[in-house]
């Protein structure tokens, strides 16, 4: 129990560092908060800033999430240790202290902690999800399915384990709040990704 909890506190700590802050902050010398859907996130940083702020975001909440699993596991090789990590960092980039408990949504911290966790399943429903978003185009139901089956295999596999990714797709989806009620109302944000793929390789002008 003393391992679990701490790998949790470490997982905090490390989620508490916000990319998008620091991204505004030394490369683009603006708040991402004050701008767009106010999340300090991917998303709302690429779609405000550009892609390059939004890539160096992204790569730093992966790589923040990574490092934190990481160091718990160098520390006590124990497998399951990887979700309540994981669940530290979500608690924390959901809920930072630095940013007066106003963070993100978590997408990027999700995907690879369910990775490193089951690389395979990971994996499988990142495929899922992607598809989901082309189709959908849409940015906010496809997270969740992602971490709902993800969570559900798990949970056939390990109760603990299951769990402990149910209760982060809890805590995404109560980020996500705003952005289920604008979809389920015809107000969602449509993204079309396959048009941005096909205009990045020339196919549309």
């Amino acid at each position: 129990m003393e391992a679990k909890i701490i790998a949790v506190l470490i997982g905090y700590i490390f989620g508490n560092f916000m990319s998008a802050m620091f991204v505004g902050k030394f490369y683009l010398h603006q708040d991402p908060t004050k701008f767009g859907s106010g999340n300090p996130g991917t998303a709302n940083v690429g779609a405000v800033f550009g892609k390059k702020a939004g890539i160096m975001t992204c790569v730093g909440d992966l790589l923040k999430t990574l490092l934190a699993i990481g160091l718990v596991y160098a520390i006590y090789r124990q497998h399951l240790l990887i979700a309540y990590t994981g669940l530290g960092v979500v608690i924390g980039h959901c809920f930072p202290i630095m940013n007066h408990f106003k963070g993100g949504k978590a997408v990027a911290v999700m995907a690879m902690t369910t990775v490193l966790y089951d690389t395979k399943a990971g994996l499988i429903t990142l495929l899922i999800a992607l598809f989901l978003t082309a189709v959908m185009q849409n940015l906010t139901i496809p997270p969740l399915v992602f971490m709902l089956l993800f969570s559900f295999y798990e949970l056939s596999k390990s109760v603990e384990a299951g769990v402990i990714f149910l209760i982060i797709t809890g805590i995404m989806a109560y980020k996500f709040k705003k952005d289920i009620y604008d979809f389920f109302t015809g107000h969602g944000k449509r993204v079309d990704i396959l048009y941005s793929i096909k205009k990045k390789l020339g196919i549309l002008k």
